[in-house]
């Protein structure tokens, strides 16, 4: 007999798994996992501008990628 795979189950146990393990670590280690997220956000955001300027540069006016909330959120890629 095969065993189906319910996706909302596993996803609701999973999620289960990571709460009960974030409320059981330290605090500084929860301090410290959100200072390497935001570092590595940071990084992924340079690097998306540095193509975007790439782009820009080979004559691209505007990235096909880029949407109106990307603008808004200072990543416009048109320079003035």
């Amino acid at each position: 007999m095969t065993a189906r795979w319910d996706a909302s189950s596993a996803l609701a146990a999973l999620l289960d798994a990571l709460e009960a393990d974030l409320l059981g670590a330290p605090s500084e280690e929860v301090q410290a996992a959100l200072r390497e997220t935001g570092r590595a956000r940071e990084s992924a955001v340079r690097e998306i501008r540095s193509l975007l300027r790439e782009a820009e540069a080979e004559g691209y006016d505007r990235c096909p990628l880029a949407t109106p909330s990307d603008e808004r959120d200072g990543m416009n890629t048109r320079r003035h």
